[in-house]
């Protein structure tokens, strides 16, 4: 069953010259190893480089060139394709690969910020604080768009979806986010911008890793090789999977109660202000954890305690930060 659903998915059954194509392309090694290299980190800073300036500039069309042009994906890709392979020193290269990927794209970020950091306030620059924590939403979207880099990646006929991919995956950003954050002494918002692109590198090489395998290529890896380094490529493996769902799943399981939170107090809200003249403007977790409920409106604000109320021992022990914007509305009459 599972042979014939991957048979569908890749087009054609698996060969030893398509393990070969797919080697070639998501892992640095052969005679052209130094040139992949070099290529790959030149891009990086290029692409590092403008996420860094397009965040700054809370621009969101440079972001997404930034995005394109990242090659940060096929290494990550290589570590996917490793763990199906039960391939350990492929896994061993990319995932070395990956680490210098992100200590450069961070390092790229810091660097081109620090003299600017007294000109820019990253707290008020939308595409950086969108990017300074993981949510429910994030961690779906990586787990789908890790199958769909190893679909892309394992076809020829859909390679044109790969910019697309690129985008969904949103990996430099990040990372460049990261270094920003580090550079203006942000260190807590620093930490959840690196959560958030550990919840899509996790995500994407668990579910890159599973769809490589159902695909078939596990099985045309590791066919000629002798029953103990079977049994070794296997074992390890079925290590790194383990190693990667534990805190993929404590992640989740995280953002699964941040969001779980964030409904309890905008629901109970809705209710708190009704015919009060107000409205929620938004409900978000905070960097420390606590609950920020931002609303709008103008008069009389209902009793505190009353919403303290509805959402007692409701939301973990954390508390509620209330920010009220007031409005007030006029009316012109054209006469």
């Amino acid at each position: 069953m599972w042979e014939s659903i991957g048979t569908l998915l890749h087009g054609d059954p698996v060969d030893k010259a398509e393990v070969k194509r797919m080697r070639d392309l998501v892992l640095f090694e052969g005679r052209e190893r130094n040139k992949k290299i070099v290529k790959f980190f030149f891009l990086l800073i290029l692409s590092s480089g403008i996420a860094t300036y397009g965040l700054l500039g809370d621009s969101v069309a440079v972001v997404i060139g930034a995005m394109i042009i990242a090659p940060l994906m096929l290494p990550i890709m290589g570590l996917a394709f490793s763990i199906s392979a039960g391939d350990s020193s492929s896994m061993k290269h990319s995932l070395l690969l990956s680490i210098g990927g992100i200590i450069t794209a961070i390092a790229v970020g810091f660097f081109l910020t620090l003299p600017l950091s007294h000109f820019y306030q990253p707290e008020s620059i939308e595409q950086v604080m969108v990017r300074t924590a993981p949510r429910l939403l994030d961690l779906l979207a990586a787990l789908v768009t890790g199958f769909a880099g190893a679909f892309a990646m394992s076809r020829h006929d859909v390679s044109d979806t790969l910019p697309g991919v690129a985008i969904a995956i949103s990996l430099v950003p990040p990372l460049a986010n990261v270094g920003i954050l580090l550079a203006s002494s942000n260190y807590s918002l620093a930490m959840g911008s690196m959560l958030l692109f550990m919840t899509n590198y996790f995500a994407i090489i668990i579910t890159g890793a599973v769809l490589f395998g159902v695909m078939g290529f596990s099985k045309i890896s590791i066919l000629e090789q002798s029953l103990s380094v079977k049994r070794k490529g296997i074992a390890l493996a079925l290590v790194m999977v383990l190693l990667i769902s534990v805190p993929l799943g404590f992640t989740g399981y995280n953002i699964s109660i941040d969001h779980g939170i964030t409904k309890t107090v905008n629901d109970a809200s809705n209710v708190w202000l009704v015919d009060s003249g107000y409205e929620v403007i938004s409900t978000e977790i905070t960097s420390d954890k606590n609950v920020l409920l931002r609303v709008i409106g103008d008069g009389e604000l209902p009793a505190l305690e009353r919403l303290e109320e509805m959402v007692k021992g409701k939301i973990y022990g954390r508390s509620i930060k209330v920010e009220v914007v007031h409005s007030s509305t006029y009316h012109l009459n054209d006469k």
